[in-house]
Protein backbone atom coordinates (compact mmCIF):
# COMPACT_ATOMS: atom_id res chain seq x y z
CA UNK A 1 0.00 0.00 0.00
CA UNK A 2 1.47 3.47 -1.45
CA UNK A 3 1.30 6.45 1.32
CA UNK A 4 -1.06 8.95 0.38
CA UNK A 5 1.41 11.67 -0.28
CA UNK A 6 2.66 9.47 -3.30
CA UNK A 7 -0.77 8.90 -5.04
CA UNK A 8 -0.79 10.75 -8.02
CA UNK A 9 -2.64 13.94 -7.86
CA UNK A 10 -5.44 15.29 -9.99
CA UNK A 11 -3.08 17.24 -13.10
CA UNK A 12 -4.92 20.59 -11.87
CA UNK A 13 -3.61 20.50 -8.39
CA UNK A 14 -0.13 18.85 -9.62
CA UNK A 15 0.32 22.00 -11.93
CA UNK A 16 -1.03 24.53 -9.56
CA UNK A 17 1.13 23.80 -7.01
CA UNK A 18 4.03 24.51 -9.69
CA UNK A 19 2.47 27.63 -11.18
CA UNK A 20 1.96 28.74 -7.40
CA UNK A 21 5.79 28.65 -6.84
CA UNK A 22 6.84 29.82 -10.28
CA UNK A 23 4.48 33.20 -9.81
CA UNK A 24 5.96 33.73 -6.18
CA UNK A 25 8.89 33.50 -7.25
CA UNK A 26 9.02 35.76 -9.95
CA UNK A 27 7.17 38.03 -7.65
CA UNK A 28 10.29 38.09 -5.32
CA UNK A 29 12.35 38.68 -8.25
CA UNK A 30 10.91 42.05 -9.38
CA UNK A 31 11.36 43.75 -5.95
CA UNK A 32 13.84 45.84 -4.99
CA UNK A 33 15.96 44.33 -1.70
CA UNK A 34 14.86 45.41 1.47
CA UNK A 35 16.91 48.16 3.15
CA UNK A 36 17.95 46.14 6.22
CA UNK A 37 19.41 48.17 9.07
CA UNK A 38 22.38 45.73 9.37
CA UNK A 39 23.84 45.88 6.18
CA UNK A 40 27.15 47.15 5.82
CA UNK A 41 28.01 50.78 4.33
CA UNK A 42 29.45 51.35 1.31
CA UNK A 43 33.38 51.87 2.05
CA UNK A 44 35.03 55.71 1.95
CA UNK A 45 38.18 56.78 2.34
CA UNK A 46 41.87 55.99 1.01
CA UNK A 47 42.50 52.72 -0.43
CA UNK A 48 44.78 50.44 1.76
CA UNK A 49 48.59 50.64 1.30
CA UNK A 50 50.36 47.48 -0.07
CA UNK A 51 53.33 46.17 1.83
CA UNK A 52 56.09 44.50 -0.11
CA UNK A 53 55.80 40.71 0.29
CA UNK A 54 59.80 40.49 0.87
CA UNK A 55 59.45 42.14 4.28
CA UNK A 56 56.86 39.90 5.29
CA UNK A 57 58.94 36.57 4.03
CA UNK A 58 62.32 37.82 5.70
CA UNK A 59 59.93 38.15 8.89
CA UNK A 60 58.56 34.70 8.98
CA UNK A 61 61.87 33.12 7.88
CA UNK A 62 63.28 34.91 10.73
CA UNK A 63 64.02 32.79 14.25
CA UNK A 64 62.05 34.23 17.25
CA UNK A 65 60.69 33.19 20.56
CA UNK A 66 58.42 30.77 18.63
CA UNK A 67 61.02 27.82 18.76
CA UNK A 68 61.38 28.08 22.82
CA UNK A 69 57.83 28.31 22.98
CA UNK A 70 57.35 25.09 21.58
CA UNK A 71 59.85 23.27 22.71
CA UNK A 72 57.91 23.91 26.27
CA UNK A 73 54.70 22.87 24.65
CA UNK A 74 56.11 19.49 23.32
CA UNK A 75 57.93 19.25 26.70
CA UNK A 76 54.11 19.60 28.49
CA UNK A 77 52.59 16.99 25.70
CA UNK A 78 55.46 14.50 26.35
CA UNK A 79 54.84 14.88 30.11
CA UNK A 80 51.27 14.45 30.42
CA UNK A 81 51.37 11.23 27.48
CA UNK A 82 53.61 9.58 30.41
CA UNK A 83 50.91 10.22 33.01
CA UNK A 84 48.39 8.90 30.25
CA UNK A 85 50.61 5.61 29.96
CA UNK A 86 50.87 5.76 33.45
CA UNK A 87 47.48 5.81 34.34
CA UNK A 88 46.40 3.58 31.38
CA UNK A 89 48.61 0.25 33.63
CA UNK A 90 46.94 0.75 36.88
Amino acid sequence: MTPSHFREQPWPLRHARRAALIAGLALAACSPPPDLPGRAAPVTGPAPVLVPLDGILAQADAPGPGAAATAEVDARAAALRARAAGLRRQ
